[in-house]
């Protein structure tokens, strides 16, 4: 997020069309996100998808 400027969550969520209570659903370790959401957000953040499923650490992705 720090790469894009993005300071929040909610500014992130806001970017993708999507509410902060789905953002961090995706980014939860008991989530199983659906594939689309997981692809759109990679992409945004120009990232693989896999970094995030696999990413079992929500603070990388928060400031």
């Amino acid at each position: 997020m720090a790469k894009k400027k993005i300071n929040s969550q909610t500014e992130l969520a806001k970017m993708l069309g999507i509410s902060k209570n789905q953002l961090s659903n995706i980014l939860s370790d008991k989530f199983n996100p659906i594939k689309s959401n997981v692809i759109e957000l990679a992409e945004f953040l120009e990232v693989s998808p896999l970094e995030i499923i696999e990413n079992k650490k929500v603070e990388e992705w928060t400031i």
